[in-house]
Parts: structure tokens; C-alpha cells; sequence
């Protein structure tokens, strides 16, 4: 018994490790005018997922409804909330529905989370009526059954079946009317279909009632996404109007003690109505995904959930009330620790122009900067080049992001973003990669999945930034940068991991660096002129180049209509590699973003290559 006991305490412990996160937002009002939040908060499971209670006024917090789900090596003990309702005007006592699996399986009911009746029958959906508390509703796909006490018994003669018709609500001003759908996901009213719109329930779904006792309003699912729809009578047929639609989940609260009044959330945007939700207009913007929204009652007060925080939201100010830390695995996705170091191949191709070239990247030490922060001096460097730089990059666990050190950033503290970590597909955000080095761009988060990397199956993100040129770097969780694309005129280079040491342990192919360090620079066997790097580049870049003899040599630069506007060389030089560094600013008034020429002329050699400068 005791080994039992030791291995279930194993289990449970292991599920409480899984990142937390909101998953949904209600509320209720007290007596006393305090504003009560409802919300999910746990894994990404959502309905595995235990309710809280969080009082704005207090900050009290407390789990109110139990949610779980632990797996034994012979079975397991799960248990779901599918939906609860708090019973009106009451912040106490609610009614919750939902699965149970332990040894077998079954659905419940319980009142304030003690179960008071379980059943083969699924139940999904629970309503109390607005007329009589006393008459609990469930729903499911057997149909109805109803308490009359008030949630402590639920007699089973008074399980009601309508053929070809599930239930999922009560109405708000008659606790005799019903909505659900058919077979044919038709919308019904008492088993009566009122909109042919093709209409599916999950768990984003809601049906919401107007105070005017006219005005219904659903969210659904259907054909390409999630849709707000208006009945102007009491959801009768031919009454029902789509307003709008979204290919991401929506959310919809409205104020009880304002007619026609209507907030919807969609990815970051708040909207509002004031005609019953036939047109709405930009409310405020969020800096995340939305995951539910509460309207306080009498006030201009609204809250909104996100997966790591909640906000209060007023028409002029957003201010942070509760948050939850951001999930520790997701800072893998850029793992900077001293001693970690990536190596790339680099090819650079433009016409007709082709090269290949080593890049690495290697953790160093850390440093405090003139910001008071402190960063990972990372060191970068080409293995045709003699030259080395060293950028400063941090992750700020707290607010999420990665940044990196720029004394001639106006931004605050000198940094620049580089990644987000709680973007989630399909967001926008202003980043700046190792290889760019020109102000941050507005690059999309457009991808994640995961594939082999390395011989492991590891996630992955994708970025991606389109104008003038193009841009698109993958993440690989616990590896970092995994390949950089950068796409111009008439050419592109390409960044691939060949290999790296993350925290001591080796990735990938790493043994040609023994070579690249034991190699003793010999003396060129012929005239080169390389890519510069980086390309495009602000506000400066490099360029090598190599002389396989003593001569006269020049370098020069040219704008796209041919006219020589710098001067980088022009002197007798000995045999070997050189580099040098251009910066427009320096060298040309005014300079234009846009193509420029550079041309090596050593002896009988000419060689002339293209870059582009982007202010």
C-alpha cells in the first residue's frame, strides 16, 4: 500500500510540473459591488483544467472546481469541467457538469463540486432558470434531466428526450424555451429549427440575452471559423442576422444593466457595439491573443484574459492584475548559457556570383552594460575574416522577449527585441536577427510544428518579413537559431545549423571546427573578392578580399547609375586577406537606400560585386 501511495504522489507531482496558463474569463458581482472573476487556469488541456475564483478588490484567488488528470501504469484518474453556472445573484453556489474516469467511465453533475449524480449519458451543458433557481437544467447528448431542489437531487423521471434535437441552453426570459441544434447542426428553438446556417457548438461557443428580453446572441463555430450572430426576436426563425466572422475563436460579453450594448474580443482587438451587435467598432488592443473577456456591470470596466495574464481595461488605460510566469520550456527556444556555441554554413548567391562561407556564434562571458542590465557577450565571426564582433543579447523571463544591446537605439535602455516567446502563430511582431543589422522589422510568426532536427523530434518556430526583400528564421526548441533565409535582387544568402554545444552536450556535425582552428592562414593562391556582409546591411558592412601578390589595388563603390561615390582602397598592398569596412554615412552625402556596386581592380584582376543599403 505504501509503494501505491508513493507512486500516485509520482504521478500527481509530475502533473502539477505543466506550464500554467488562463484559459477562459468570467464573472460575477457580489452584493457589495465587488467583481468576482471566473477562470481556467492549468495546462493547455482546457477542460482538464480546475475554476478559479479571484476577487479584484482583495486579490484573494481560490480554486473552486477540481480538474485533473493522472495516469497510472494500469489506468487513470481523470476528471473534466465540460461547463458550471453560478446561480443568480449568488457568489457561492453553482452547479457543475462533467467526465469522471477511474476504473470506469462516467459523467456527473455536482453542486459546488460535490457530484450528487453521475450517469452512462454525457452531459455538456448546465442552465439555471432566471425564474425559479430552484429548477436546474443539464444538457447532453441524452437529452435533458432537471433538478427541482435547487442542484441536490436530479430524479431520473425527469429525463426529457426530443427527437433529433440537443439542447446547450435556457432562455433567459422563459425557462420553458430551449436552444440547441439538430442532427443537421441546424440552430433550433425547442426542437424547431430557426437558422439553416451551418452551426456547430465547442467549447468557444455561448448563447447571451439581451436585458431587453427581445435581443439573443450566439457564437458558434460554422464554415471557415466562428461567427457572432443577432436575433431581434427572441431567436424566433428568420430573425437570425451574422454580423460577424473570424477565423479565431471570439469572445462576447455584454452589461445586464445596459440594452444593446455588446463587447467581442477577437485575437487582440476589443470591439464594441451599441446596436445589439449589428456594427461594431475598435474598442482597444491588447499586446496578446485574447482567451475570454467580462463586462462589469454599471461601470466602463472591462476585463480581459490572455494566456499568462488578465487586464483591466478602461476606454484610456490597460493596467496588468494578475499574470502567471511565463513557461520556462519556452525560453529553450533561444538557450544562451556561457560556453554554447552554433556553427552555420553560409552560402551567398548573387548573380552570377556564388560563395560559401562558416559562421559561428559563441557565448563568451557576461557582462552589465551602461543600461544596469546584464547580457551574454556572444562572440560572431566568418572564417574568411579576420574580423570578430561581439553582440550583447539577455532574455527577460518576465516580460518574454529576447533583446539585444544597442548604444545607438533610441528604444528604451538600448535594446532591441530579437524574439517573443508567447507570439503564437499568425502574430506580428518588430524583431532584428544576428545577420540583419538595420532597425527592427515587422516580422510574422507564421509556423510552428516539429520535425527531425539532429536525429530528435523537436518543435519548431517560423518567422517571416516580406518588403523590398524577403527574411525567414526558424527556432528550434533547445537548439536556438536553426536557419536564417535572406532573400534580395537577384540573389539570397542562406544560414544552415551545421552543429552546436548547448549546455555541454554536442548537436549535429561540429568536428570541422578542430580544422577551422588548426588551419594557419597561408598565403593566397589566386585574387577574390567576397560578399559583403552583412547584405543588406545599416548602418555599415564588411568587405574581403584577398592578393596572391604585391601590387597596386583599389576599391571602390558605385551607385546604381554608375557613378563612383566612395573611395575604400587605392595603395599598394602585400599579399594576403584584407577586410574593410564601409558605412555610407561616412563616406557619401545623404546616401539612398538601394543597390550600390563594389569593384576590386588588383593588376590584370577586376571583380565587381552588389549589395544593398537599407536606411
Amino acid at each position: 500500500m505504501k509503494s501505491l501511495l508513493i507512486v500516485f504522489f509520482v504521478l500527481y507531482s509530475l502533473t502539477s510540473l505543466y506550464p500554467q496558463q488562463f484559459h477562459s474569463l468570467d464573472g460575477i458581482e457580489s452584493t457589495s459591488g465587488q467583481t468576482i472573476l471566473l477562470y481556467r487556469l492549468g495546462s493547455e488541456q482546457y477542460q482538464n483544467n480546475p475554476i478559479f475564483k479571484y476577487n479584484v478588490q482583495t486579490g484573494y484567488e481560490q480554486q473552486i472546481i477540481d480538474a485533473h488528470e493522472i495516469y497510472f501504469p494500469v489506468g487513470a484518474d481523470i476528471k473534466t469541467i465540460n461547463d458550471f453556472e453560478f446561480f443568480p445573484g449568488d457568489t457561492t453556489n453553482f452547479i457543475n457538469v462533467g467526465d469522471l474516469i477511474f476504473m470506469d467511465y462516467s459523467f456527473y453533475i455536482a453542486k459546488n463540486d460535490s457530484v450528487v449524480f453521475s450517469h452512462f449519458a454525457p452531459y455538456y451543458k448546465v442552465d439555471i432558470s432566471k425564474q425559479n433557481p430552484e429548477k436546474i437544467f443539464v444538457f447532453g447528448s441524452g437529452g435533458e434531466i432537471r433538478s427541482w431542489d435547487g442542484g441536490y437531487t436530479f430524479p431520473l423521471d425527469s429525463i426529457h428526450l426530443i427527437a433529433n434535437f440537443m439542447p446547450i441552453a435556457l432562455a433567459d426570459f422563459d425557462d420553458e424555451v430551449m436552444f440547441g441544434f439538430d442532427e443537421e447542426l441546424d440552430f433550433c428553438k425547442n426542437g424547431g429549427v430557426v437558422d439553416t446556417a451551418y452551426v456547430g457548438f465547442d467549447i468557444y461557443s455561448k448563447l447571451l440575452f439581451d436585458v431587453n428580453q427581445f435581443h439573443v446572441y450566439r457564437v458558434n463555430w460554422t464554415y471557415g471559423g466562428y461567427s457572432f450572430n443577432v436575433s431581434n426576436n427572441k431567436g424566433n426563425a428568420f430573425t437570425w442576422t451574422k454580423t460577424y466572422q473570424s477565423t479565431n475563436p471570439i469572445y462576447v460579453s455584454i452589461d445586464p444593466s445596459q440594452s444593446g450594448v455588446v463587447y467581442l474580443a477577437d485575437g487582440k482587438q476589443i470591439y464594441k457595439s451599441t446596436n445589439n451587435g449589428y456594427n461594431f467598432y475598435p474598442y482597444n488592443s491588447l499586446p496578446r491573443r485574447l482567451v475570454g473577456l467580462y463586462k462589469k456591470p454599471n461601470s466602463e470596466i472591462l476585463y480581459a484574459a490572455s494566456k499568462y495574464k488578465i487586464y483591466e481595461v478602461r476606454p484610456d488605460t490597460t493596467v496588468i492584475i494578475k499574470s502567471v510566469p511565463i513557461p520556462i520550456r519556452l525560453f529553450e527556444y533561444y538557450p544562451l548559457s556561457i560556453g554554447n556555441y552554433w556553427i552555420y554554413k553560409v552560402t551567398d548567391w548573387s548573380y552570377p556570383y556564388y560563395s560559401e562561407d562558416i559562421f559561428t556564434r559563441k557565448v563568451v562571458s557576461k557582462e552589465t552594460l551602461s543600461n544596469g542590465n546584464e547580457y551574454f557577450k556572444i562572440e560572431e565571426k566568418y572564417y574568411h575574416s579576420a574580423y570578430t564582433s561581439y553582440v550583447y543579447e539577455r532574455i527577460d523571463t518576465v516580460k518574454g522577449f529576447a533583446f539585444r544591446f544597442d548604444n545607438g537605439c533610441a528604444n528604451p535602455d538600448s535594446e532591441k527585441v530579437i524574439d517573443s516567446f508567447t507570439a503564437e502563430v499568425g502574430d506580428s511582431l518588430l524583431i532584428q536577427r544576428f545577420s540583419m543589422c538595420w532597425d527592427s522589422i515587422l516580422t510574422k510568426f507564421s509556423e510552428s510544428g516539429s520535425e527531425s532536427i539532429f536525429n530528435e523530434n523537436r518543435n519548431f518556430r517560423t518567422y517571416e518579413y516580406s518588403w523590398l526583400m524577403s527574411y525567414t528564421h526558424k527556432l528550434a526548441l533547445g537548439i536556438g537559431i536553426y536557419n536564417i533565409k535572406n532573400g534580395y535582387d537577384f540573389g539570397e544568402s542562406y544560414f544552415f545549423l551545421n552543429g552546436c554545444v548547448i549546455d555541454d552536450i554536442v548537436y549535429g556535425d561540429t568536428t570541422f571546427v578542430v580544422d577551422v582552428e588548426e588551419e594557419q592562414n597561408p598565403i593566397p593562391t589566386e585574387y577574390k573578392l567576397e560578399q559583403n556582409y552583412p547584405n543588406p546591411f545599416n548602418p555599415s558592412t564588411f568587405i574581403s578580399y584577398q592578393l596572391p601578390v604585391f601590387g597596386q589595388v583599389t576599391l571602390k563603390v558605385y551607385d546604381v547609375l554608375g557613378n563612383e561615390v566612395a573611395t575604400l582602397v587605392n595603395e599598394y598592398r602585400s599579399a594576403g586577406s584584407y577586410e574593410i569596412e564601409f558605412n555610407p554615412a561616412s563616406s557619401i552625402k545623404n546616401p539612398s537606400s538601394g543597390i550600390y556596386f563594389y569593384q576590386l581592380k588588383a593588376g590584370k584582376f577586376v571583380e565587381t560585386k552588389k549589395m544593398m543599403f537599407l536606411k
